[in-house]
């Protein structure tokens, strides 16, 4: 006979031969696996439960015959595959489905089961449900690929998957009750009905999940079992009043039960947390929902399910310190709490019973305050303490602003609180100028700092009650009236005036107005470059590393402390002419303390290849590893590893860079010595040492007076400062930042502020950053902590920054600048400070993108915790153990997507999530994260762009009323029509890895305050709009940016003038049957008259010949063309633009021909790049001259080029010449352009000619 022991040792028998043997035969394993599993809970069922029936007696010898045949055929490394033992399984499924549906029908009459019994088959039952489930989190496993398609049915069913889940909780929770009410000595009079009932539960269970194993193919089979796991997950909810009542008494009889806990803990000290841990699973499920019952409010259920987190975080870190009274406390707690959840699932109580939970709940809630004040922790209070402290200001007049939006909107749930929003709204605006007045002086006068913090809580308390109602659901604890806010308001209006009159502040004011202007005065702000002051011969050092020496692969380190400039130095040496014409390849890797391997190789392989496609993405560690092999193979390369903190990461990656001793070199900066292996370095690392005076006095007049003279009155003062930064760049350059902002007579203020002690080491670096933070206007210091959310090293697009600076109300409208001027103007102050560091630049010579000094991120993450601008959860350990603060604005979580679902967290009153993986960056398993919903019901900034939300855009996101920002990564191909619910979006960001056109619905048209509309950046995905009632469609007045548009070849124009303010398009014309052969064409854009970046070409022409003429808007600055195949005589119609500044015509924008440029064309044209298509390029004799203000000029793939015209010798702006691939004779006439250059004085045109090699004989 075959017992359970024999299922279980052929199983771990047959799991090792899976993980041991071939990878083709790892799904037949698992097959088999599966299908004896699943054999082994309803054998486990008939065994303990069955009845004498002599057919059920025949069926399970039969099934224990084929577990021992299976048994026997297992060899040490063999088994004979050969035999399809998944056949002999599956013929038992008939009988198996009878006997399970006996068995459900007989349990509700049979005695009470064992309690060890029934444990031991819900265990067994939960680890079939936990098997199919691991199923999403290995489908890019090689060996699946049979086996993926056997469940692939369920397993894209995400409701499907989302009742499985529900379903593995529930019995988790049973388990749980069972173990809990045995540990606290429940007898079983108590727990004999409810066991039947939990029994019955789990063999339904059992019968489900074995039709989910064996017959998941049929779609009329698929829709039963998702109504009998409905059905089940609604019997396990204690709704029946039976059920209920069973709950309670054991509940109640644990309560009583006089058995020590102390002793039990030492039996089992994990049941209490278990169970408490279910209590909070049904609690959260409760609280998102938005339904509570009678006896209790949102607030106490809130305040509940707060200080049991609170209670299973201190058992999990201070079960030592618990005596025999707190443990017994506590086991009364989660006794109650039991009692308190299972209560809440019911549908109607009587009185009597709903006041009892009444009583018990404020009991609870009472134990619950003793116990964490017994251990310190003290439960969160809505004050001014908990709200945050930046920019408080700008929070008001983000809130005025919002108000006033508000009495404009006709919404249903504020229409009949439209006059008390505009009396609040009016008193705030009336208050206003008084808080300007004072928002410097409330530090220096205590009872101004009291009215000021009454002010900031008042409007913190009015917005959260603005913004509950128009979502319909009261999130305040203690709502305060209207009559009583706008009361409140008048009073601390007459007493700002009596402070303000009785202290004589008028003075004081002027006083601090005036130093104010001194801190806060800009000046002009030019985009600054790395200065490369005293770094001159270190880099010369390195280069000669790097270019002579073995011809081993070598490692050259750049070692030093923070903020001595080893990233300044290393792109220095890593951008230098001679470096780029040495090395193939170079590649630049920022590896900095939390990194992941793929993350890595994907960096490096952007740089090896630039744009990576969708098969990259999708590749595992061991692919991508293997490819960076191939790529790097038999080349020269150079390959940059910054900001390296331990061996790992070299070890990690050293398997992908091929030795084939030609020179090839690794550069590695770190603050430590001991990173890099001692036999691969070529020598003893370079250690940066400190700047002279002389080169500090260099860099200090560099930042402060470009170009000029330094002011001989400031001479003394900026000796003193030079001094006292004892060469340490990054001080410098912060010192210079917060002196360029100032009147040259305020810098002896500062420097009276300063001590030799402030500066010169790290910590002391890190003062200076406090001193400048200080010195940073009001409205710049939450931008800057924004860099502190993302990760270290990141480089972040001037895009998402600006827009999430503006969704978040930074950035406030104004009449002269639009939001996102004005926010890049915040930029470039930041910048012009020396605080954000320019990485990449426009090809009009912005910012693309920047980012900041890991020690300025450092200070970013600790100053906005310390201010409460940002709350950062890293990992399970800090989700599950974190209790929210009551006031708790923005979170930042870094942790996997399931770790967040599992944590629970419940965080109402969030404005602002952004989420980040540090493992994969996508994910193949979905996740239904649904459950947002109901846990930031308030939030504006949402960014789950690194979460696989699998092929249905999440439908639940329409009920975030306040959204502002959407970014939302997966495989989708539509948006619901409900989207137009969301009336506040801005912003709407798609990540999708998948090759899809995303349908966008009829009622995008609704969403008037869209500003942003965008998809990655890919050739093969883009937005499909709708178009089969343009007519009647509004206008998207507000659109500034869209990108990709899926654009009709038969009327785009009808499309696009629903934009007439768009700036930034980027387009794919498509053809439709209809306007398939249709080569000749007008595309008219001219009455976008606002548009200054244009990216259009034809989605997969197959190199078609177009007739087509273009008429732009004259507004236009950029221009990129491809696919279109033109005769380049159209190249005129570019050439009139009065305002292009950056044209780049790439592969088959014009068909291969001549290019003769007209004379007195591109007038403002600053950047050209060609892509091939071009044969012959000269300029006629003009007056009028060419390319007059051309700075760079790219020519890449140009083959058939013969020779670059000789007038752009003359040009006197003309600083960067770069050529791909082109032809020899090309390349001949480009050095004959440099000549031509440097005999008319210009040295500084730099050249860079790479793999030139066509044409050469």
């Amino acid at each position: 006979m075959a017992s359970s022991t024999c299922f279980n040792s052929t199983l771990v028998d047959l799991e090792f031969l899976r993980n041991v043997s071939a990878v083709k035969d790892g799904h037949k394993f698992k097959k088999v696996s599966d299908g004896l599993r699943y054999l082994r809970t309803f054998h486990m069922c008939a065994r303990k439960w069955g009845n004498d029936d002599p057919s059920l007696e025949a069926l399970l010898v039969r099934i224990e015959a084929t577990v021992l045949e299976v048994a026997q055929k297992i060899q040490p490394f063999h088994l004979s595959l050969d035999d399809d033992y998944r056949d002999d399984i599956d013929s038992f499924n008939q009988e198996i489905n009878l006997w399970y549906i006996n068995f459900s029908d007989c349990s509700r009459q049979s005695c009470s089961p064992v309690r060890d019994e029934l444990l031991e088959f819900i265990d067994c039952l939960l680890e079939n449900l936990v098997d199919f489930l691991f199923w999403r989190d290995v489908l890019d496993n090689s060996w699946l690929t049979s086996i993926f398609y056997y469940y692939w049915n369920l397993i894209c069913d995400e409701a499907f998957i989302e009742l499985l889940e529900a379903l593995k909780e529930k019995l988790i929770f049973l388990k749980n009750f069972i173990r809990f009410t045995a540990l606290q000595g429940t007898d079983h009079v108590h727990m004999g009905h409810l066991l039947i009932h939990i029994k019955t539960v789990a063999v339904s269970a059992a019968h489900v999940s074995y039709i989910i194993q064996f017959e998941n193919n049929d779609e009329n089979v698929r829709k039963e079992i998702q109504f009998k796991i409905q059905r089940l997950l609604q019997s396990i909810k204690p709704s029946d009043p039976q059920v209920f009542e069973a709950y309670i008494q054991a509940l109640t009889a644990s309560k009583l039960s006089k058995h020590s806990h102390t002793v039990t803990l030492e039996v089992d000290e994990h049941i209490l947390e278990d169970f408490l841990d279910s209590i909070l699973s049904n609690l959260w499920e409760i609280l998102k929902s938005s339904t509570f019952p009678k006896f209790s409010t949102k607030h106490q259920l809130q305040i509940l399910y707060e200080g049991l987190r609170s209670l299973r975080n201190i058992l999990k870190k201070q079960p030592k310190n618990f005596d025999e009274k707190m443990w017994d406390i506590s086991w009364i707690v989660v006794s109650d709490a039991g009692l308190i959840t299972s209560s809440l699932f019911m549908d109607a109580m009587e009185d009597g019973m709903a006041k009892k939970m009444d009583s018990i709940l404020l009991d609870l809630l009472e134990r619950i305050k003793l116990i964490r004040e017994k251990f310190g922790e003290q439960s969160t209070k809505g004050s001014t303490l908990n709200f945050p402290k930046v920019d408080e200001l700008g929070f008001i007049d983000f809130l005025i602003q919002n108000l006033a939006e508000l009495r404009a909107r006709e919404d249903g749930s504020i229409v009949h609180a439209k006059h008390q929003i505009h009396t609040i709204q009016e008193q705030f605006v009336s208050l206003r100028p008084f808080l300007g007045k004072i928002v410097e002086l409330r530090n220096e006068q205590q009872e101004l700092q009291c009215l000021w913090s009454r002010v900031v809580e008042l409007a913190y308390r009015v917005e959260l009650l603005i913004d509950s109602l128009v979502i319909e659901d009261i999130l305040e604890y203690s709502p305060m009236p209207f009559d009583s806010i706008i009361e409140e308001i008048k009073i601390i209006k007459l007493d700002g005036l009596k402070i303000f009159d009785r202290e004589c502040l008028d003075k004081k004011l002027k006083k601090v107005t005036k130093k104010s202007h001194h801190l806060s005065s800009e000046r002009s702000m030019p985009l600054i470059n790395d200065d490369i002051v005293g770094f001159e011969d270190e880099a010369t050092s390195i280069m000669d590393r790097l270019k002579n020496g073995a011809r081993k692969l070598q490692i050259v380190a750049i070692v030093g402390m923070a903020g001595l400039g080893k990233t300044t130095l290393a792109k220095i040496v890593y951008n230098d002419f001679s470096i780029t014409s040495h090395f193939h390849i170079r590649a630049w890797c920022c590896v900095s303390q939390v990194y992941d391997k793929k993350h890595l190789l994907l960096e490096i392989l952007t740089c090896v290849f630039g744009k990576l496609s969708n098969k990259y993405l999708g590749m595992n560690e061991e692919d991508l590893a293997l490819e960076l092999y191939r790529s790097l193979k038999r080349n020269r390369y150079l390959i940059i590893l910054d900001d390296v903190w331990d061996i790992d990461a070299w070890n990690s990656l050293e398997a992908s860079f091929p030795d084939d001793a030609n020179g090839s070199r690794i550069i590695y900066t770190s603050r430590l010595l001991d990173v890099a292996p001692k036999e691969k370095l070529d020598q003893e690392p370079h250690f940066l040492r400190q700047l002279t005076d002389d080169e500090s006095w260099k860099l200090f007049k560099a930042k402060l007076f470009p170009g000029d003279d330094w002011p001989p009155t400031l001479h003394e003062l900026g000796t003193q400062l030079v001094e006292w930064c004892k060469g340490l760049p990054l001080t410098i350059v912060i010192l210079a930042g917060i002196l360029s902002t100032m009147e040259q007579d305020g810098w002896k203020e500062v420097v009276e502020n300063l001590s030799p002690s402030t500066v010169s080491s790290t910590e002391k670096c890190k003062n200076m950053l406090e001193l400048s933070y200080i010195h940073l206007p009001n409205k710049l210091k939450p931008c800057l902590l924004y860099f502190g959310a993302f990760p270290e090293d990141q480089e972040l697009t001037t895009k998402k920054l600006t827009v999430l600076w503006i969704a978040e109300g930074f950035v406030r409208k104004t009449e002269s600048k639009s939001l996102e001027d004005k926010a890049k103007d915040f930029l470039m102050r930041l910048i012009s400070r020396s605080l954000v560091m320019v990485t990449k630049k426009t090809s009009s010579g912005g910012v693309k993108t920047c980012r900041i000094h890991d020690l300025l991120h450092e200070f970013c993450v600790e100053k906005a915790k310390e201010e409460r601008f940002f709350q950062f959860l890293q990992g399970s350990d800090e989700l599950f153990g974190f209790n929210e603060p009551h006031n708790l604005r923005r979170m930042c979580i870094y942790s996997t997507p399931e770790q967040f679902k599992m944590s629970k967290l419940f965080c109402p009153r969030v404005r602002c999530l952004l989420f980040f993986d540090p493992g994969e960056r996508f994910r193949q398993n979905w996740l239904n994260l649904s459950f947002i919903t109901g846990i930031f019901k308030l939030v504006r900034v949402l960014d789950l762009s690194q979460i696989n939300l699998g092929i249905s855009f999440p439908i639940e996101v329409e009920l975030l009323a306040q959204l502002r920002y959407l970014a939302v990564g997966g495989r989708m191909k539509s948006i619901p029509s409900s989207i137009a619910k969301l009336a506040n979006l801005e912003t709407l960001v798609f990540i999708v890895e998948a090759l899809v056109q995303v349908v966008l619905p009829n009622t995008v048209w609704n969403l008037k305050k869209l500003r942003h509309l965008q998809i990655n950046n890919s050739y093969e995905v883009g937005f499909s709009l709708p178009d089969n009632d343009l007519d009647n469609a509004a206008e998207l007045c507000n659109l500034d940016t869209f990108s990709n548009a899926m654009l009709p070849w038969e009327n785009p124009e009808k499309t696009l003038r629903k934009f007439p303010n768009i700036r930034k398009l980027k387009g794919k014309l498509f053809e439709s049957n209809a306007s398939y052969g249709e080569n000749n064409k007008v595309l008219a854009l001219n009455y976008l008259s606002k548009l200054e970046s244009l990216k259009v070409y034809p989605f997969k022409t197959y190199r078609k010949l177009y007739q087509i003429e273009f008429c732009f808007p004259l507004n236009l600055k950029k221009l990129t063309l491809s696919g279109f195949f033109l005769p380049w005589c159209n190249i005129s119609t570019i050439g009139n633009l009065p305002n292009l500044e950056v044209l780049k015509l790439l592969g088959g924008a014009f068909r291969l021909g001549n290019w003769d440029m007209e004379g007195g064309q591109f007038p403002k044209l600053i950047f050209l790049k060609l892509e091939g298509s071009i044969v012959r390029w000269t300029a006629s004799e003009s007056e009028d001259g060419h390319l007059p203000c051309l700075v760079k000029l790219v020519l890449n793939s140009c083959y058939s080029l013969e020779e670059v015209p000789s007038c752009l010798g003359d040009s006197s702006t003309l600083q960067m010449i770069e050529m791909f691939d082109c032809s020899v004779s090309a390349a001949s006439s480009v050095k004959q352009i440099q000549v031509e250059q440097e005999s008319m004085g210009n040295e500084n045109l730099k050249v860079v000619i790479s793999s030139c090699n066509w044409g050469s004989t």
